[in-house]
């Protein structure tokens, strides 16, 4: 049994990885639910581990507090004297545990040694030992933490200033010579300012930085990449028909494609909680270590599959890497149409890259697939239909078929087709899992449980419920999908009385996925009726 038990949301399961894995380093025996081992009973195990656990970490997050099951494991800590409440999000916490003092984790670096985790330390150390918390103590490790706190925060706003205005204007194919200057970063400031980026204190602190004179007005220079390969000229004509005989992506559409892509992921990796990503993303700005950076940002991608910033970082990669001719760039973003399938830029940069490197065929499809998501999006289903269906033949790859046969299947779901839709699913499963089986630590293994669930959904939703179930046990013990709802878990072990674990839980990609209300369909059988797509659980 572990000494300290940690209640967490499911959905926050990445962001507390950090947080167990620095406790475990500080020597600490913790249970969380990433430990229980494959066929162990799910409920039992955890209630035998809150009951016998001496301290009861709560990570309080938006998802959590709005957990019935963390609050009434929270409820049974706290009347034992075991509560040990963090917080990972400025949220109010429930009604009832406002008491308690919460550490706050908002702004922790990841790091397990820094000054949240030494007070976190004390007070689990203390209820493991059975004694009171030495209060001096944390206090004067409180100050500390909100001295570097201030700190911390005001170079945070410096390095999003810094990199922004200077990776994503010049980074992206910069000129031979540009000088950055202080009016530059003035420009920014205003800009981040605007957009609500920063609060008017960080802003006012960095103004005042800037007429300091602190970063200086010396002009600084970048070196440009090289010169695009052959074949990636500027005078490529991109078709915007998704029926033409051609597409493809001009020099002009890729610059503004990276440069937007690249600070939207800037601006999300530069507030990651692991430290070595933010440092990672600083040093993708400077030349001389920006090669480095990039295989640190790739290492840590196939380490972490279940960060909800993987797609971040592979779009980060590839949008510099693309721009510098490095091949982990395209490499990366192969990865993330598997994690970001319906984003038009990862199509559009994908093409790009395939021009560059003489692979027409791919070039053209992955355009068409561009043309497609962004008919998707905007809610023209047969022209996206039509361009996804052109554009298939010329992808041969496993990792890049699934994808767009699984939005096939998503277009005839949509339409109330669900015949369709599963033999889609169905296709895209397979091409997933033999993609999973050459490389385990592939995007495509974390979206394995999406397409499994749509594939059940759909499946029920066409009459075949009892294969939609079998499908469901196999996908269970091969890999670990829970239930995509409570009505499927229920039919399938009460009516069909087919063996599964209780577990219900709506994968993370489909969590993400815009809500879409299908066709209505005639109602002829339970089982056929048409039904909403589950919203996005909180």
């Amino acid at each position: 049994m572990a000494d300290v038990f940690v209640s967490y949301a499911s959905e926050d399961r990445a962001r507390v990885r950090p947080l167990a894995e620095a406790l475990q380093s500080r020597g600490f025996n913790l249970w969380w639910d990433r430990s229980l081992a494959a066929g162990q009973d799910y409920a039992a195990t955890i209630e035998r581990e809150l009951k016998s656990a001496k301290a009861v970490i709560v990570v309080w997050t938006q998802s959590s507090a709005l957990s019935t099951f963390v609050r009434d494991e929270a409820g049974r800590a706290r009347d034992d004297g075991r509560l040990v409440p963090v917080l990972l999000d400025p949220v109010e916490i429930p009604l009832g545990f406002g008491a308690f003092q919460a550490e706050d984790f908002t702004r922790w670096n990841g790091g397990a040694n820094a000054a949240q985790m030494q007070i976190l330390d004390e007070a689990l150390r203390a209820k493991i030992e059975g004694r009171d918390a030495d209060g001096s103590a944390i206090a004067r490790k409180r100050r500390k933490l909100m001295t570097r706190v201030r700190l911390v925060s005001i170079l945070t706003v410096i390095a999003l200033v810094v990199g922004i205005a200077v990776g994503g204007r010049y980074l992206l194919n910069p000129p031979q010579q540009h000088q950055v200057t202080e009016a530059d970063l003035r420009a920014e400031l205003l800009r981040l300012l605007a957009e609500g980026r920063l609060t008017p204190e960080q802003a006012i602190q960095l103004a005042q930085i800037l007429e300091s004179g602190s970063l200086g007005t010396q002009q600084a220079s970048l070196e440009a990449p090289s010169s695009a390969a052959p074949g990636a000229s500027a005078d490529v004509a991109a078709s915007r028909s998704a029926g033409a005989e051609t597409a493809s992506i001009s020099e002009a559409e890729f610059d503004t494609t990276a440069r937007d892509t690249y600070r939207r992921a800037f601006l999300a990796l530069a507030q990651h909680p692991a430290a070595e990503v933010r440092l990672a993303v600083a040093q993708m700005a400077v030349p001389a270590s920006r090669d480095g950076a990039m295989q640190t940002m790739w290492a840590y991608a196939q380490a972490h599959p279940e960060d909800p910033l993987r797609d971040d970082i592979y779009l980060l990669c590839g949008s510099v890497g693309e721009a510098n001719d490095n091949p982990l760039g395209q490499r990366a973003l192969e990865q993330a149409t598997s994690l970001a399938p319906r984003d038009p830029a990862v199509w559009r940069m994908l093409s790009r890259s395939y021009q560059r490197t003489d692979r027409s065929g791919e070039a053209q499809a992955a355009a068409l697939v561009s043309q497609g998501v962004e008919a998707q999006n905007q809610g023209q289903a047969a022209e996206a239909e039509q361009a996804l269906q052109q554009a298939l033949p010329n992808l041969s790859a496993p990792e890049l078929r699934a994808p767009v046969v699984s939005e096939l299947g998503s277009i005839a779901e949509e339409r109330g087709d669900y015949t369709s839709a599963s033999a889609r699913f169905a296709q895209a499963y397979q091409l997933r899992e033999q993609t999973a089986e050459q490389t385990p630590n592939s995007a495509a293994a974390q979206v394995i449980a999406a397409d499994a669930q749509q594939l059940v959904r759909a499946l029920d939703r066409s009459g075949r419920t009892r294969e939609a179930c079998e499908r469901l046990r196999q996908a269970q013990e091969q890999h670990d999908v829970a239930a995509p709802d409570q009505e499927t878990l229920d039919r399938c072990q009460t009516v069909l009385r087919t063996p599964l674990r209780n577990r219900v839980e709506l994968a993370p990609a489909l969590r993400e996925q815009r809500a879409v209300e299908p066709a209505p369909v005639q109602e002829t059988a339970p089982a056929q009726r048409a039904v909403v797509r589950p919203a996005p659980t909180p």
